[in-house]
């Protein structure tokens, strides 16, 4: 009977550290796995919008988290995570969160020399004005969006008056305003130059009367002076002295024709 109990102790003792090791295999062999699937989704470029992803997996399930820009990614994601040896099954939990539309502007001076840039973001309260600038005279600067695409030198008239889908008058400060496309001022430093951001709450880069994005296009016009944000038509700013033309595309051939 002891010799029994003895062999019966024995080979539940074996028992436990086989199932121990199999779970410390099972264990490296999901992080293995994990590894894989991540590995393949990050460097898959069609799947370069992936952000936050993580991946778990579990006895070959693999569970996908993170954000994709659109349903076409989040489908390729998981094709791909199940194209990698070993999966069985993936739990698709991506969230799609669609990538912010973006414009520019490239701003040239009188002459037609580069002066900064603009970078447009859509966001919940309009749109972002990220602007760069250089090569400018220091202080406060007018500057308002104008209704047509085109910075013709040296007075950049062609690019229209200010853009007024909802026929206001000039600035924040005037009971009959504002422009949509009034921005205010914007303040050069004694290098002549700026790096600063303004939100303009009744535009948009999406389909919409409101939109910087149309057909003639639209364009950003620097002023030589401060804007008083209450006289008509332009708030006193002075004659413009930086114009540029608000592209969707990268900046190409088109617009700095455009810029001619």
């Amino acid at each position: 009977m002891k010799i029994l109990m003895t062999t019966l102790g024995l080979g539940f003792l074996m028992f436990s550290v086989a199932c121990q090791s199999q779970s410390a295999n099972r264990q490296v062999n999901d992080a293995q796995l994990s590894a894989a699937v991540k590995s393949k989704l990050t460097s898959d470029t069609r799947l370069a919008s992936l952000t936050d992803l993580d991946v778990k997996a579990e006895n070959g399930k693999v569970s996908l988290s993170g954000e994709a820009e659109s349903e076409e990614v989040k489908r390729l994601s998981e094709e791909t995570a199940q194209g990698v040896s070993g999966v069985a099954r993936v739990v698709n939990n991506l969230e799609v969160t669609p990538k912010a539309e973006t414009a520019e502007a490239h701003f040239v001076d009188f002459a037609g020399n580069p002066v900064g840039t603009a970078l447009l973001t859509e966001e919940s309260g309009g749109v972002k004005f990220h602007f760069k600038l250089n090569k400018l005279p220091a202080g406060f600067h007018g500057i308002h969006v104008h209704e047509k695409g085109d910075c013709t030198k040296p007075d950049f008239k062609s690019a229209g008056k200010h853009f007024n889908p909802e026929a206001r008058q000039h600035g924040a400060a005037n009971p009959k305003g504002f422009h949509a496309g009034d921005l205010g001022n914007i303040e050069v430093g004694s290098g002549g130059t700026a790096d600063l951001e303004v939100t303009a709450p009744q535009l948009t880069l999406k389909a919409s009367d409101h939109s910087l994005i149309r057909p003639g296009g639209t364009a950003i016009i620097i002023h030589a002076g401060r804007d008083d944000e209450k006289s008509d038509p332009s708030g006193n700013s002075g004659n413009p002295i930086a114009c540029g033309v608000v592209d969707k595309a990268a900046y190409t051939h088109t617009a700095i024709h455009t810029n001619r």
